[in-house]
């Protein structure tokens, strides 16, 4: 191996000894792999992103194919899918549409990854000739492959291209648009690979009439067309996509309550086949499928040790190199923007497409008028006029009225004999 990917060969080659290392001694193995990895004509390594659920930041993983051991990276702090690999600068490139604080105020931001899993944010991703930042066309995008300094990019029904030379005045700006068609296939790609031998780029078509086809999809005209013979099983999005020496891998985000990972031959020796299952994904994509070294095998008769030796002396010696990076902290935005609300990242699903020919009109049934239930009218009120008096309150009816008669008529004549007999007592004294 030899050129600018001898760094990534470093990491990978991690991968591939670990993989050798835990199939001999039993501790993991794939369900379609007894065999170590090293072992294996067509054994390669891709960069894969996982978001396992909505919110959640993508993490990255090695995936030793076609093995299916995964070895993880780091968690990269950001909404992370359409990658691609520029063998010219040695490095990832991806689309992130926010971080954990919420999507970016101008769409989706490019970032970048090296071979020692540091992740930078290089600032919006815009469109050529624009002098102030503008939403971002790919935003949302779910597929993404490199060819030299071109970045093809997914997003919809649309096939963008990002300029990715730093040398450029255009760097990391869509400098053109191609209508992706017939949108029936386009529509479900969700990640592609870039194929030098031809210039088509290769993905799995999940729509109706996709229906789990691999298809290819012509950079130049926009033309999509399913390749005869090779067809992955039916289901979920396959959110990764990888060439590999001989055959094309892509992962099945959700199959059931797993991912899976499949490898198909492209000489339709054979169907597609397992090689590493996981947990289900809400979005996934590949970078890459970087041929491996074959490590030395262990010796038969000495098993492997997992646990490292002891040093032969008390001095302090240097500690080894972890095979995983540390995370790093993303760098900053060119420019700062106040958190967005939080929004989820883009899910990738089976796209269902309605049927390209007019249907037959069904008649209409005509409608069945159901009575309203009967109400009881309440009792009318009474009939009033204008003039018309109020009735008169019941008065007391007073108890015994004879004898309260008698008493009165008592008082009476006894309040008259005193009143005579005052008037005589006067007049007898005016007259002494």
């Amino acid at each position: 191996m030899t050129g600018t990917r001898a760094r990534w060969a470093a990491v990978f080659g991690v991968a591939a000894a670990v993989s050798a290392l835990l199939a001999t001694t039993g501790r993991l193995e794939s369900p379609a792999s007894r065999t170590a990895a090293a072992q294996e004509p067509d054994s390669c390594t891709v960069l894969q992103a996982e978001t396992e659920r909505d919110h959640a930041p993508t993490t990255l993983r090695l995936v030793s194919l076609p093995s299916g051991v995964t070895q993880r990276v780091t968690e990269a702090g950001y909404w992370i899918n359409a990658m691609g690999y520029s063998a010219r600068q040695d490095v990832v490139y991806g689309v992130a549409d926010g971080t954990r604080r919420g999507r970016y105020d101008h769409g989706a931001h490019a970032v970048r990854i090296d071979a020692a899993g540091t992740v930078t944010d290089l600032g919006v991703i815009g469109r050529a000739g624009a002098r102030r930042p503008v939403w971002s066309l790919v935003t949302g995008a779910t597929a993404g492959a490199i060819d030299g300094n071109r970045w093809y990019v997914r997003q919809d029904s649309d096939l963008y291209t990002v300029d990715i030379d730093p040398a450029s005045a255009d760097y990391l700006r869509v400098v053109h648009r191609t209508a992706l068609r017939p949108v029936s296939l386009a529509a479900g790609v969700d990640d592609f690979a870039y194929d030098p031998a031809d210039g088509l780029l290769y993905g799995v078509s999940t729509t109706t009439r996709g229906a789990g086809s691999v298809v290819t999809l012509d950079p130049a005209t926009g033309k999509v067309e399913p390749v005869p013979g090779e067809r992955f099983p039916e289901g979920g999005a396959y959110g990764s996509v990888a060439l590999g020496p001989g055959a094309i891998y892509a992962t099945a985000n959700r199959d059931g309550h797993r991912s899976v990972t499949y490898r198909l031959p492209r000489d339709g020796s054979g169907p597609a086949a397992e090689v590493a299952t996981g947990l289900p994904l809400a979005s996934s994509d590949a970078a890459g499928c970087y041929p491996e070294e074959p490590p030395p095998l262990p010796s038969p008769r000495e098993p492997p040790s997992l646990s490292p030796s002891p040093p032969p002396s008390p001095s302090p010696t240097t500690p080894a190199a972890s095979p995983t990076p540390a995370p790093t902290t993303p760098a900053p935005s060119p420019s700062p923007e106040p958190p967005p609300p939080p929004q989820p990242p883009p899910v990738e699903r089976p796209v269902v497409l309605p049927p390209t020919t007019t249907p037959t009109p069904t008649p209409t049934p005509t409608p069945t008028l159901t009575p309203p239930p009967s109400v009881t009218p309440p009792p009318p009120a009474p009939a009033t006029s204008r003039h018309a008096r109020p009735p008169r309150k019941p008065q007391p009816v007073a108890q015994d009225t004879g004898r309260r008669t008698q008493e009165k008529r008592r008082w009476g004549l006894t309040a008259l004999i005193l009143v005579l007999g005052g008037g005589a007592v006067a007049h007898v004294r005016r007259h002494r």
